[in-house]
């Protein structure tokens, strides 16, 4: 008896259960998808390194979706909540009937355990669907080769969904058991005549509030944009400043909002407009909180889909310039080291420079100046990167190094300089110096700067570059100097695969050699970035389906509450069109008001990152915002026109 009823309760209250059920399909289809990525036989064709990468991916999003599942476990809480205070008269009539708690929490039980089962099932199908698409995507940013690609379906992920969310409605269930244990017959049957203890702020403290959030944003969007990423106490204290100033926003936006439009009497009293403002008066003053959770998970969400890609991409842009050579090793050649040749250092490994198919060693030498001295007038952020004295080698090994990377050769004469750097993102900075400055002077002597220019060159392969600036001597001008590293630049021939991985080994086990190769900066590159921006993806598709379900719970727990509201209008004469439309402004506005200053704190923030990540590289955004606002609309456009359509048959 008890099990038909809940199961005809489920689908007789499907309207009800349509968002709960929607937001569960898609927590479990995107937990699936996400963590079945290492199960692909496609990942298998991954070389060593790409596959340490897959290795400490896989391990990161285990741990990511731990979060997750908190986050997604408060989000099912929170809607299972609104279920219950729907139908507060419904389990009133029941107690009414003389059925005990313990038969109402056993229904409430068996209907939590239906929309659970429909619903993981369902998120299953869909995230196996979903995951073929998101191994593929993964594979590809990975750059691996893959010659066939075969159907994915992973055991693990499909067990750790059911045992994650298993729990999850475990504790819904037993979460209900006590909040109906706790219910008066008299609360359940009068839940609808209660109103929302409502605290009301005076209208100048309201203004004085968000006079003063105004200022602590437009501080932290001030200094933000002034000093960037690279200082942490900075950026900590722009945080919390966003967030405080977010928060005051909230707080006082219903009072000021309200008093500022109370003023303009052609808006106010127009059609319905008075209703509806007092209907998003009065729940913004009760969920400021909550609004200002909604709205810097949003924030995370538009900055990590706008930028996660074009940091892929910055990161990846310039590695062909930074690995001119397909390995180079070095080693300390100053007076306390082990091993001040690389010769030496290779011989004591074991590695024949011969064997490969061309090799150069040279020495890097140290001038008494200071690349940041010379540099921080121009840009802050360059004397962040170029803390150390100016590398200087000689012309000869240049021009050796300069053939084995096929490069067009540089003239200049003994009385010049050629300056060289791999870091682009400098070039503006370069440019201004080169202007201020025709000539360089090194240990005592002026050299004339070649061509008036900083030419874009890397001496070495290389993760980044031991300075941001290095100079090109004649060969007598370096005596004195002091010898900072002895390197070898290796170019093989065919056997890629087999002296990238000899190199590995050595390099993995030496202490006094120490290198690269072009493979391992590749799959590195292309591994870490892959592994932020899969890991900002996950929790800004979490991030922006939980700020949906949530704010289109708030607003149909307020249709449940306000249906006597609604009637009223019907009574004085407001037509259905005239009350659809108050609906679709009243739910418009509470969506887009976190949004919309989701949006204004992305327009700074996404220039701040973007501006940290050209280091490596410049980028454009362009396409990734196009991207973003389209999952936007997609997604949090759905939830809107879900809400619109569920407040509309309630009221109705």
């Amino acid at each position: 008896m008890y099990f038909k009823l809940s199961a005809r309760n489920v689908k007789r209250s499907f309207k009800d259960y349509f968002i709960y059920f929607l937001t569960l399909t898609f927590a479990v289809c995107i937990f699936y998808s996400f963590n079945s990525l290492s199960a692909s036989e496609a990942m298998t064709t991954l070389n060593a390194s790409q596959a340490e990468m897959i290795k400490a991916f896989t391990m990161l999003l285990s741990g990511v979706s731990v979060f997750v599942s908190v986050v997604l476990g408060f989000l099912i809480m929170y809607a299972n909540n609104f279920l219950i205070r729907r139908r507060k008269k419904e389990l009133g009539l029941y107690m009414t009937l003389g059925m005990s708690k313990y038969k109402i929490s056993h229904i409430i039980v068996v209907e939590t355990f239906f929309v659970g089962i429909i619903s993981l099932a369902v998120g299953l199908l869909l995230g196996i669907l979903v995951s073929q698409g998101l191994v593929a995507l993964t594979v590809s940013m990975f750059k691996a080769n893959i010659e066939q690609f075969t159907f994915v379906f992973s055991n693990d992920a499909m067990l750790k969904t059911i045992l994650y969310f298993g729990m999850i409605f475990l504790m819904v269930m037993i979460f209900n058991s006590v909040v109906i244990s706790r219910y008066k017959l008299i609360d359940l049957l009068t839940a609808a005549k209660k109103n929302q203890s409502l605290k009301i702020r005076k209208t100048s403290t309201s203004i004085v509030l968000f006079v003063f959030s105004i200022i602590l944003l437009a501080t932290a969007y001030a200094v933000i944009m002034k000093y960037g990423l690279f200082e942490n106490a900075i950026v900590w204290t722009c945080v919390g400043l966003g967030a405080l100033g977010t928060f005051l926003f909230f707080m006082s936006l219903s009072g000021f909002a309200l008093n500022m439009i109370q003023k303009n009497k052609n808006v106010y009293y127009k059609d319905v407009n008075m209703f509806v403002l007092r209907q998003i008066n009065s729940k913004v003053n009760t969920t400021f909180i909550s609004m200002t959770i909604i709205c810097l998970m949003l924030f995370f969400t538009i900055g990590v889909f706008s930028t996660g890609f074009s940091f892929k991409a910055s990161m990846e842009k310039n590695i062909e310039k930074m690995t001119p050579y397909d390995a180079s090793l070095y080693t300390k050649a100053d007076e306390d080291a082990k091993v001040q040749h690389i010769h030496d250092a290779v011989k004591n490994v074991n590695i024949e420079l011969d064997k490969y198919k061309e090799h150069h060693s040279f020495t890097v030498y140290k001038a008494e100046k200071s690349v940041k001295d010379l540099l921080a007038p121009y840009e802050g952020d360059v004397a962040r990167f170029a803390d150390s004295n100016l590398p200087v080698i000689k012309r000869s090994d240049f021009e050796r190094i300069e053939a084995m990377q096929g490069a067009k050769s540089i003239d200049f004469n003994d009385e010049e300089v050629v300056l060289l750097s791999n870091f682009e993102v400098f070039q503006d900075v370069f440019d201004r110096f080169t202007e201020d400055h025709k000539t360089l002077e090194v240990n005592g002597k002026e050299y004339d700067i070649a061509h008036q220019k900083v030419h874009s060159f890397a001496y070495k392969t290389e993760f980044n570059s031991e300075g941001v600036i290095t100079a090109v001597l004649p060969d007598e001008a370096v005596e004195g100097m002091k010898p900072f590293l002895s390197v070898v630049n290796i170019n093989y021939d065919d056997n890629q695969k087999e002296h990238d991985e000899t190199l590995y080994r050595v390099l993995d086990e030496s202490d006094a050699l120490w290198g690269t190769t072009k493979t391992i900066i590749l799959d590195s590159s292309v591994g870490s970035s892959t592994m932020i921006v899969f890991v900002g993806i996950y929790l800004g598709i979490v991030f922006l389906i939980s700020s949906a379900a949530v704010l289109a719970l708030q607003q149909l727990s307020e249709a449940s509450d306000n249906i006597a509201r609604y009637t009223v209008l019907k009574k004085i004469g407001v037509t259905r069109k005239g009350i659809n439309k108050a609906i679709f402004g009243q739910v418009f506005i509470y969506f887009m008001m976190p949004l919309a200053l989701a949006i204004v704190h992305s327009i700074f923030g996404i220039q701040v990152v973007n501006k940290a990540i050209m280091v490596a590289g410049s980028t454009s955004v362009l396409v990734p915002s196009l991207i973003t606002a389209l999952i936007i609309v997609i997604v949090y456009g759905g939830y809107f026109f879900a809400t619109y359509t569920g407040y509309k048959s309630i009221v109705k």
